[in-house]
């Protein structure tokens, strides 16, 4: 069975499908050397601001919205690997939807950034995955 992400749209954002979040997400573990034919179950879900604010409250402490949270569940090798939770409405402008998806899968592959993304080793493959995924679209 082929990878493939389940794409959950309580937003009613609309402006993603499953078969482009499983491309996102596949780039960015592909970029981190994983066997993406191997990988688990990923799912991704769009929030209104308010679940996210709760679910960002609830699991770090932080009681405001995000614009994107990744719950790893057993891991990349694992059955399932995690869910990404994304608020559209939260998403800035520079990055966007698809580069948040991005973001996520990047974080459930084990990569982290600390409190300066700009200048981390995770910014440059998310550019580069993203420049990508761009060359792809259509």
């Amino acid at each position: 069975m082929a990878f493939s992400v389940a794409l959950l749209d309580e937003a009613n954002h609309g402006g993603l499908d499953a078969a482009r979040v499983t491309d996102l997400c596949a780039a960015a573990f592909a970029a981190r050397g994983f066997d993406v034919e191997r990988l688990g179950e990923l799912s991704v879900a769009l929030v209104e601001p308010e679940t996210i604010h709760e679910l960002n409250r609830k699991f770090r402490g932080v009681d405001r919205p995000t614009d994107v949270l990744s719950f790893e569940v057993d891991g990349p090798s694992g059955e399932m690997v995690g869910e990404i939770v994304i608020a559209p409405d939260c998403a800035s402008p520079e990055l966007g939807v698809e580069e948040l998806v991005v973001h996520g899968a990047l974080h459930l592959s084990g990569m982290d950034h600390g409190d300066e993304f700009e200048d981390s080793e995770m910014a440059q493959l998310q550019a580069t995955v993203m420049e990508s995924a761009r060359g792809r679209e259509g």
